[in-house]
């Protein structure tokens, strides 16, 4: 699938279009620069064979991030296309609501290769657009993943949404979206398992030689309870991320530190934005993007 209006641009197309041929050769760097440093001197190194990898992965993240690959070239391209300030402002505001559903989604359906070519928004009106969405089940049961990367949030997503919008409209909208979601549950389960289920049913059809109506209707009856699992996985998505429920608000309100109602967003967009966990995924997330 690809974007057919023109105010739809991925935000591969954003670096491509700031940085020119050299923003598509940094995934072989990556790649190339942690072989050459492994081999030379990974004995150097503390730890055992896989925290020194680790170790070296996240000196070339930082390397690149430093001298490769500027923080804000989707800034640069949104001033270029909305120069007004005014205007400017109020698409960050519907950017940072929408990206917050579209994270929502990712986390909740386990959603994988949310590459740059996947990010895809309209440069226009803000709206994320959830293009090519795949979720990511474990082998052979069939039950969603749990993945260490809960939704992107990169550097040059987080510095053009800013700390003011992160804080103050994309945490509010994932934990508001998320309870809207939980607190209709009963709606939203059908449409979760007809969602979950005819991918599960493609995923398992695909594999079987036997492709008749019969067929289906066996394989639907063997996966409706695995089904029926990744629907309670995602409803279960869905109420962590809700604000919590506050019993004593006077006590918690004199605690030194009390625990935000938000806390479980809060910890989602603290892994995403990691350097740890970035320098980690594959070459072709292209983390410092």
């Amino acid at each position: 699938m690809s974007a057919v209006e023109p105010s739809h641009i991925s935000l591969d197309s954003v670096c491509c279009h700031v940085q020119g041929a050299e923003k598509s050769k940094l995934a072989s760097y990556f790649e190339d620069k942690v072989e050459e440093i492994t081999a030379s001197r990974l004995h150097t190194l503390e730890g055992n064979e896989e925290d020194k990898k680790n170790q070296v992965k996240l000196e070339v993240y930082h390397d690149i991030c430093q001298k490769l690959a500027p923080s804000n070239v989707l800034s640069k391209y949104m001033m270029e296309r909305i120069p007004s300030t005014e205007r400017l402002f109020q698409f960050r505001r519907t950017f940072a609501s929408q990206l917050a559903a579209n994270s929502l989604l990712q986390y909740a359906l386990s959603i994988v290769e949310r590459t740059p070519t996947r990010f895809l928004f309209c440069d226009t009106m803000g709206q994320i657009l959830s293009q090519d969405f795949r979720s990511q089940y474990t082998l052979p049961n069939g039950l969603l993943d749990n993945l260490d990367m809960p939704f992107r949030m990169t550097r040059n997503i987080t510095e053009f949404i800013g700390p003011f919008l992160l804080e103050g409209v994309f945490v509010p909208s994932f934990a508001n979206v998320s309870s809207a979601l939980h607190s209709s549950r009963n709606v939203v389960e059908h449409i979760l398992y007809l969602l979950l289920r005819d991918e599960v049913m493609a995923w398992y059809i695909s594999k079987s030689s036997n492709k008749s109506d019969q067929k289906i209707q066996e394989v639907e009856s063997k996966l409706i309870e695995k089904i029926w699992s990744n629907v309670q996985f995602v409803q279960g998505r869905f109420e962590e991320c809700s604000p919590r429920e506050v019993k004593d608000a006077a006590a918690e309100a004199i605690e030194p530190s009390p625990t935000p109602i938000d806390i479980k967003v809060r910890t989602l967009v603290d892994a995403s934005m990691s350097a740890e966990k970035l320098c980690m995924m594959p070459a072709s997330y292209e983390a410092w993007l």
